[in-house]
C-alpha cells in the first residue's frame, strides 16, 4: 500500500546509492503532497545534485523503499524528489546495510512478558521493509520472541517491535537473530 508523504514526515529516513551503500541517516523535515518529494536538512552535503538515490523511511505505519532524486540545495535544505515505491513481501525486499547501535529494552516471550532490568545492547546489522537483522553477544533468544528494539537515526529516537523468526550463530559468542517488524498502526 502506497503512503502520502506527510506520513514521513519527522521519520527517519536511511539514504542509499545504487550500490547499496549508506550515504547517510537524517530526518524528513518537510514534504511536497502534490509535487512528491521530501525535505532534508542536514546529512546530505556530500551528495552531489541529480543523484538517484534509495531511500527506506520508517514511519508510524511502517517502512516505505523509495526511489529518488536529489533535485536541489538551498539554505541548507535538500529536497528529494520521490518517484517510486517498492511493494515487497517476505525476503524479497531489499536488505540495507546499518550497523547501528541500538538496545533491547523490553522483550516478550510466549504470553509471559520479560521486563529487563538492564537494556540489552545489540547492532542492527540491517534493515528492510519487512525486518532486521539484529547482532547479540552472549545472549540467546527463542523464536517467536517480541522485541522492542531503540535506536536514534539521524538525531530521531525511534522504536522498533520485531519478532525472532530465525537464527544464525556466528561463533561461539556472536548470534544474528532475523526478526519481523510489527507495526501499531
Amino acid at each position: 500500500m502506497a503512503h502520502s508523504v506527510s506520513h514521513f514526515m519527522d521519520s527517519p529516513v536511511l539514504i542509499y546509492d545504487d550500490h547499496n551503500n549508506l550515504l547517510t541517516k537524517t530526518t524528513v523535515t518537510g514534504y511536497g503532497r502534490t509535487e512528491m518529494y521530501i525535505e532534508v536538512q542536514k546529512g546530505a552535503t556530500d551528495i552531489k545534485p541529480k543523484t538517484r538515490l534509495q531511500l527506506l523511511i520508517i514511519h508510524s505505519s511502517g517502512v516505505s523503499e523509495l526511489s529518488g532524486l536529489l533535485q536541489s540545495v538551498r539554505q541548507g535544505i535538500y529536497e528529494i524528489s520521490i518517484y517510486r515505491e517498492r511493494q515487497r513481501e517476505g525476503r524479497a525486499s531489499n536488505r540495507r546495510t546499518i550497523d547501528a547501535f541500538a538496545v533491547i529494552s523490553d522483550m516478550q516471550a510466549d504470553p509471559t512478558s520479560t521486563e529487563l532490568q538492564t537494556p540489552i545492547p545489540i547492532v542492527i546489522r540491517n534493515i528492510s521493509a519487512t525486518g532486521v537483522m539484529v547482532r547479540l553477544e552472549d545472549k540467546r533468544l527463542e523464536l517467536g520472541t517480541i522485541l522492542q528494539i531503540e535506536l536514534s537515526i539521524g538525531g530521531k529516537e525511534i522504536i522498533l517491535f520485531g519478532e525472532v523468526i530465525r537464527e544464525q550463530i556466528i561463533d561461539e559468542i556472536i548470534i544474528q537473530y532475523g526478526c519481523q517488524l510489527h507495526f501499531l498502526d
